[in-house]
């Protein structure tokens, strides 16, 4: 009875990490899509409008705007690798990789964001820092999706032998009793599966008007 127990735990922690996986892979195409559309997308037609208009009266002018987009187009693919690779993100570290996000969501939307704290990435395994970054970039995702935030705050430091991770915004924070899983992303019940994969707990203080703290704790492995 206890081998037959310990494989269907074992079966139950391979199904949720193939679940965590595969929604980790849609929602990165999702980004990956949304992202080449608004931004890089958007540049290469302005770049394309640039180079259809150039005339012997602006031809000076028309080169120095074009190269300053495929300029931008460039950056923005690099900051997009960066947050797709999870290799990049193990090697810059956990906290490196959020500020990169945040910096990213400051350039793309009007939304004012600090990031405070220590760096905790010798206390954690590679694993907790990239699973534990998806996570975050999804409460980000949440956030720009649903939240009307007009600040966003990430603190990062250690308690009681435990690393302690929050995200905070300032927006119309909603109903835990009466969640709705379509209006939160992959929902918040995947995101604490994906906690627990990593030996992770996930709180979450929120209410109507006045905004959400999702605060996650990892006992390193």
């Amino acid at each position: 009875m206890h081998q037959a127990d310990l494989h269907h735990m074992q079966s139950q922690y391979e199904h949720i990490l193939l679940q965590s996986q595969l929604e980790i892979q849609e929602q990165t195409f999702r980004n990956i899509s949304q992202e080449i559309h608004d931004n890089i997308g958007q540049v290469l037609s302005l770049v394309k409008l640039n180079l259809n208009t150039i005339h012997e009266g602006n031809l000076q002018e028309k080169l120095s705007m074009t190269d300053e987009l495929v300029g931008k187009a460039i950056s923005d693919l690099r900051d997009l690798s960066k947050s797709l690779n999870g290799e990049k993100i193990a090697d810059i570290g956990l906290k490196a990789a959020i500020a990169h996000e945040l910096y990213m969501i400051e350039k793309a939307a009007s939304i004012h964001t600090t990031l405070t704290g220590g760096d905790i990435d010798c206390l954690l395994h590679e694993e907790q820092v990239i699973i534990v970054f998806r996570m975050v970039q999804e409460l980000f995702n949440n956030i720009l999706k649903h939240a009307q935030a007009g600040l966003i705050t990430v603190h990062l430091h250690t308690a009681e032998n435990a690393v302690v991770l929050s995200v905070k915004d300032d927006g119309v924070g909603f109903d835990k009793d009466n969640m709705d899983d379509s209006k939160t992303g992959i929902g918040l019940k995947n995101l604490q599966q994906r906690a627990r994969l990593v030996n992770a707990q996930m709180t979450i203080d929120t209410a109507p008007g006045q905004g959400t703290e999702v605060a996650i704790t990892l006992q390193p492995l």
